[in-house]
């Protein structure tokens, strides 16, 4: 990790980036398509980069994504059936199976070549479904985001599903969003701190994959150190990072030290967040959430409720910037500033990702 401090480096970074109401998105890489929960025998839809995808479980229970659209006369395939580990098309009964080949037509024995969907790579970890939406040949597994580092899959700490919000914004606005904590004073009033989130110091690190952001908060009185204050009995210093993996995860880390005792463990809130373009203009916003269980405890319907209020003042907050950017267009000007390092890294970080692709994508077809 490199730190990214100065102004003028700001400045370089911008002059080479694109509208982030308008970013494009790398189609080789893994997003989170929906939660497990989600999915199960009857076709559930999705559209994901721009592609209608449909969704189901097979009899035992692996989860099948399939092109949405019957080759037939185009027919939705989510308006189908799921029979046996097949997708049958409400029209006209042609069925599907997992790898996306058409087994069935029942008004004639032969099956055209063409008669076909196309099959995407799915992994499911923990309580996430993940699609590799590209060229299936390059879904490389160890891609897949380390869920031990999320504090998904760790006996210390239990994880809990949110929600899913759907946000009418190019999904590069809430990763910015979401690496640029100086907000939260003015956005999120009293919520997340005793407003010192825009005056705390910060240090921004970042590469080609990654993008880190941390702040700084001693002696911390803010709501989210209240349960770690009751733990520690005490002082509490709390560590605010977040993290953005290209293209389509963020985690939010807020560690909390015992300011009398440092050499006492640290208690931990961790919340990934799945970032999933739906389409250029609008995106999905995967939230989860996962803590240190001698501290914490799972979040009551009420206070998914509060967060979901909370969030909803970011959606609202970056629906309407897109809406300012589509009226004036990819050029209209952007006064940038320091606080803006590490979103304005992660923009270049996805166009570079974008780049690489289209370069890959050029060399096979001359190839």
């Amino acid at each position: 990790m490199v730190s990214v401090t100065s102004v003028s480096a700001v400045r370089s970074v911008a002059s080479q980036l694109v509208c982030p109401a308008m970013q494009g998105h790398p189609c080789n890489a893994w997003y989170v398509a929906a939660f497990s929960r989600e999915v199960g025998r009857a076709p559930f839809p999705r559209r994901i980069l721009g592609q209608d995808v449909v969704f189901y479980r097979t009899d035992d229970g692996k989860a099948v994504a399939l092109e949405g659209r019957c080759p037939h006369r185009g027919m939705p395939l989510s308006k189908g059936e799921v029979v046996g580990d097949t997708l049958r098309c409400g029209y006209h009964g042609f069925s599907f199976e997992a790898t996306g080949a058409c087994v069935h037509i029942p008004s004639q024995q032969s099956i055209p070549s063409k008669m076909k969907v196309r099959s995407y790579p799915l992994i499911e970890k923990w309580e996430w479904i993940w699609i590799w939406m590209g060229d299936p040949q390059r879904a490389d597994p160890a891609q897949l985001p380390n869920h031990q580092d999320m504090g998904l899959e760790r006996s210390d700490m239990t994880g809990q599903i949110g929600f899913m919000m759907e946000i009418q914004c190019n999904y590069q606005l809430l990763h910015e969003n979401l690496l640029d904590t100086s907000h939260i004073t003015y956005l999120h009033p009293g919520s997340f701190d005793t407003g010192n989130s825009a005056t705390a110091t910060f240090r921004v690190e970042a590469d080609e994959k990654a993008i880190r952001l941390t702040r700084e908060f001693p002696d911390d009185h803010s709501p989210l150190s209240e349960a770690a204050r009751r733990y520690f009995d005490g002082p509490v210093n709390r560590l605010l990072i977040t993290e953005t993996f290209v293209p389509g995860l963020n985690v939010i880390k807020n560690i909390f030290y015992d300011a009398k005792r440092p050499e006492r463990p640290p208690q931990a809130l961790i919340s990934p967040f799945g970032i999933t373009p739906k389409d250029d203009r609008s995106c999905y916003h995967f939230i989860v959430s996962s803590m240190t269980n001698e501290t914490f405890r799972q979040r009551t319907d009420e206070e998914r409720k509060r967060l979901w209020d909370i969030f909803a003042q970011d959606r609202d907050a970056l629906e309407a910037i897109q809406r300012g950017f589509e009226d004036l267009g990819p050029d209209a000007a952007e006064v940038r500033v320091r606080a803006d390092e590490a979103g304005l890294r992660c923009r270049r970080a996805i166009s570079e990702l974008i780049r690489q692709e289209q370069l890959q994508d050029s060399s096979a077809a001359v190839r």
